[in-house]
């Protein structure tokens, strides 16, 4: 992903997302790397629940996807596809487990109240 920064001289800013370390806390996800350039240059992205909504109300746009029609390949439409389907699969499990009051082993961790707790088997 690029960022464009007229600040930094008109410079783009690029992440690789992939190797972005993420965190989740009750309000936001961080996602939180180093741009491969044009400097080594620590980031953070704190993404909420408006911003999910967004992010996915403009990707179902008629610009959005006749951009990603017209430039990806076939393989990267059958990935994103299959990502799709992965993601509604997940949401409907995790709603079904917050409905239902299951454990979330994914849950967020309340960094305000989160006690560190060390577990061992000596006795």
């Amino acid at each position: 992903m690029r960022f464009w920064s007229e600040g930094l001289g008109d410079r783009q800013l690029v992440m690789n997302l992939s190797k972005a370390k993420i965190k989740r806390t009750d309000e936001i996800i961080m996602l939180n790397g180093v741009v491969d350039s044009p400097a080594p240059w620590e980031y953070e992205v704190k993404i909420n629940q408006n911003d999910w909504v967004k992010i996915l109300e403009t990707a179902v746009t008629p610009e959005a996807c006749g951009f990603i029609a017209n430039q990806a390949t076939l393989l990267q439409l059958v990935t994103m596809a299959w990502s799709i389907i992965v993601f509604i699969v997940l949401l409907t499990w995790y709603r079904i487990r917050h409905l239902l009051h299951i454990e979330n082993p994914h849950a967020a961790v309340n960094e305000t109240t989160a006690q560190p707790s060390v577990h061992s088997k000596v006795k």
